[in-house]
């Protein structure tokens, strides 16, 4: 191989290299104005790669109106210091789409140390900003629906650190978003006890790597009222991080136990009237058979025989003592009835 078929063949190796990258190469001569760029450095500014010869005045065309001032500051400290120099812009293409570059630039000289020309490599930073922008979308769409969401949700390192809290979390404990950075759980719990429950929880959780469900603790919140909550955590991988952490969501039970206790103590009730009831039963079922004989007695007495005046007065006073009976046992029935329906 030949010195200009090697050549020919590093050149196009070059090329293939910055379309994968996604970054051409330039080089502007100072002493006449004229920058020569690599194929891909065309690609990027929307032109043909045979349209590869450019004075500085057409580069500056194609730089974004808002960001030519700052493009101009950085060149012009490139030219005044000797030195190097990295920024970023915004260029439109002729046929109007803005993409977005970064670009490097080195200092060229001549044998006498005096600066000749700049170089450079300019690369496409479009996507990678998009997916930036994406991300960062999706990070602030995932807050607002954990903030919708009506369950307390947290995460923290093994080490006990915060990595975040929703609304719900802060709220618990009384603080705002800005306050929780730097929090270690031990800034939260009201004892010591309380302290080694929770870490053990997570250390299950992490030395497991499984599902933990705490079906009930209880807690009291930052204004001293006590709460109940049910607590289910798992392991995970927080952005940017190789340690697992443990990502908690509580929900706040406090007034299904509320009503769960306030069932208990109504079936208490319900019991013990019921046991009044039975006794009550029994009691009128016994003196209710008393009256009853006398007033049937007298009544068969009255029917079979003829009797005086006198001992009609005996009899009629007897029914008259054990209907007086009878009265004052569906009184205290009706009593124990009000009292029931109360």
């Amino acid at each position: 191989m030949n010195l200009e078929t090697h050549l020919a063949a590093t050149v196009r190796r070059m090329n293939q290299a910055q379309r994968l990258a996604r970054f051409g190469s330039w080089e502007l001569d100072l002493t006449t104005g004229i920058s020569v760029w690599s194929e891909e450095a065309c690609r990027i500014h929307g032109l043909e790669v045979t349209n590869n010869v450019h004075n500085y005045d057409d580069w500056e065309a194609m730089v974004h109106p808002h960001d030519l001032a700052s493009v101009r500051a950085s060149l012009d400290i490139v030219r005044q210091n000797h030195s190097s120099a990295t920024f970023d812009c915004r260029i439109v293409r002729p046929d109007g789409g803005v993409r977005h570059i970064h670009c490097i630039v080195e200092c060229e000289y001549a044998q006498d140390n005096i600066l000749t020309g700049i170089y450079g490599v300019t690369q496409d930073v479009t996507e990678t900003l998009k997916a930036k922008t994406d991300l960062t979308t999706t990070e602030h769409n995932l807050q607002l629906i954990l903030d919708l969401i009506p369950l307390s949700i947290y995460a923290r390192q093994a080490n006990g650190d915060y990595i975040f809290g929703n609304h719900v979390f802060l709220s618990h404990y009384g603080i705002a978003a800005e306050e929780l950075v730097g929090k270690n759980l031990r800034d939260f719990v009201r004892s010591e006890s309380e302290f080694q429950e929770l870490s053990a929880q997570d250390y299950l959780v992490l030395s497991s790597g499984k599902k933990l469900v705490v079906s009930e603790f209880r807690q009291k919140d930052h204004s001293g009222a006590d709460t109940v909550w049910r607590i289910t955590k798992i392991p995970f991988i927080p952005k940017g991080q190789s340690d697992a952490a443990v990502l908690g969501i509580a929900e706040d039970i406090t007034t299904q136990k509320q009503k769960e206790q306030n069932i208990l103590h109504m079936s208490e009730v319900i019991l013990a009237r019921n046991q009044e009831l039975e006794q009550f039963s029994m009691m009128v079922s016994h003196d209710l058979r008393g009256p009853l004989s006398t007033i049937m007695g007298v009544s068969q007495v009255i029917d079979s025989i003829h009797l005086s005046q006198d001992d009609l007065s005996v009899f009629i006073s007897g029914v008259r003592s054990a209907v007086s009976r009878l009265d004052e046992i569906v009184t205290r029935l009706n009593e124990i009835t009000t009292r029931k329906d109360e």
